[in-house]
């Protein structure tokens, strides 16, 4: 079934027109036709079912034939992940929001071999949240998530500070805990929001580690296995989906 992205703002109406970027993808790439049944997702969590009326590769016009509303995800997903290459970023941000992100917060970070100047981050925030809209569409995910731009770690603390929820880095030192150990926990306390730090390839830096030990960040342990930064974060958000699951 073909998902197109229909804005909050356009649902009023049994009648609602899709807009540009969709309508050349709908119309223009896919060649649907009058009376063909589609579905729509306001990225809000609202899912509906729609025919075309009359395709336009500029405006094309639906009939909302059924909608419904989803609940949010449990618990609320926020992935930190460091700055990685930009082919390991697109896949990572797509296969986050596959798996239910709902917050993704680009780090900087001391070891990273990717460094994006200032007046580039409004630009790859932009592209990574249009890759994330194309995977809600592909998933059928009605939840779009929100992607920061680029920031400094220190900066991703400050926002924590004062949100309930739990917060947890993937770690090789001594002392972490394993991942089931910790979930399991904040599953049977109704954990509200959990917020996962995944860092580069060369790992956060000493000064970096303590710095979310003292923000009260939990280091995790994955096993004995060395993971890649794109399969930690596939791995840790897959945990937790799992982890929830009724």
């Amino acid at each position: 079934m073909i998902r197109c992205y229909l804005s909050p703002d356009r649902w009023s109406a049994e009648l609602a027109e899709l807009d540009e970027a969709e309508s050349k993808h709908l119309a223009g790439v896919l060649r649907a036709q009058a009376g063909d049944r589609i579905e729509v997702l306001d990225g809000a969590g609202r899912l509906g079912a729609a025919e075309v009326v009359a395709p336009h590769k500029k405006r094309t016009a639906i009939r909302l034939l059924s909608q419904e509303r989803k609940a949010l995800f449990a618990p609320r997903r926020i992935l930190a992940q460091a700055l990685v290459r930009e082919q390991k970023m697109d896949w990572l941000i797509q296969k986050a929001v596959e798996l239910g992100v709902h917050e993704i917060w680009p780090l900087q970070t001391d070891q990273a071999v990717v460094k994006i100047r200032p007046g580039e981050a409004g630009k790859k925030a932009a592209r990574w949240q249009a890759i994330a809209l194309a995977a809600c569409k592909q998933s059928g995910n009605p939840w779009l998530p929100e992607i920061a731009p680029p920031q400094k770690l220190s900066t991703a603390l400050d926002a924590l500070r004062g949100q309930p929820g739990a917060a947890c880095f993937g770690a090789l030192q001594a002392g972490a805990v394993p991942l089931p150990d910790l979930f399991g926990r904040l599953r049977r306390e109704n954990c509200p929001q959990i917020a996962a730090f995944i860092g580069p390839e060369g790992d956060f830096s000493p000064a970096e580690v303590e710095a979310l030990l003292a923000a009260g960040v939990q280091p995790v342990t994955f096993g004995p296995i060395v993971f890649r930064v794109e399969t930690a974060a596939l791995f840790i958000l897959s945990a937790l989906q799992y982890a929830w699951l009724k």
